[in-house]
């Protein structure tokens, strides 16, 4: 009976740790490299010009703090990301992830009329 609950155990959490492949749906974007930031938008009303994950590789099952370099007045954030978690509201949030892997996190910044969205990678390391 302990084999079969250990057993049980393992799949649960092999199958909890699998890769979502599905791909971010972003419309019209600008999209952002953490190694080509030639894709940061500064043009508009407002500016976006990346994301900071600190620390980026994160330790699984720990805290990475989540910045969006944004200004301008009157600024929402939208934050997503297809594996994880994120907690927080506004510019600055945290990440955090129970599986190894490299993943993406968005965000939409706007400011009522016009919208920015930037991609990141970030890895999860044991």
């Amino acid at each position: 009976m302990i084999r079969l609950y250990i057993f049980f155990l393992v799949a649960v959490i092999f199958l909890s740790c699998k890769k979502n492949n599905d791909s971010i749906s972003h419309g019209y974007c600008k999209n952002y490299s953490l190694n080509n930031p030639s894709g940061a938008n500064t043009g508009g009303p407002f500016s976006f010009t990346g994301i900071d994950v600190n620390p980026n590789p994160v330790q699984k099952g720990t805290v990475a703090k989540v910045v969006a370099k944004a200004t301008g007045s009157n600024l929402s954030f939208r934050w997503s990301t297809p594996h994880g978690d994120l907690f927080g509201t506004g510019s600055s949030i945290y990440y955090s992830d129970s599986c190894i892997g490299t993943f993406q996190i968005t965000c939409t910044v706007s400011d009522g009329t016009n919208s920015v969205t930037i991609t990141v990678p970030v890895n999860v390391v044991n």
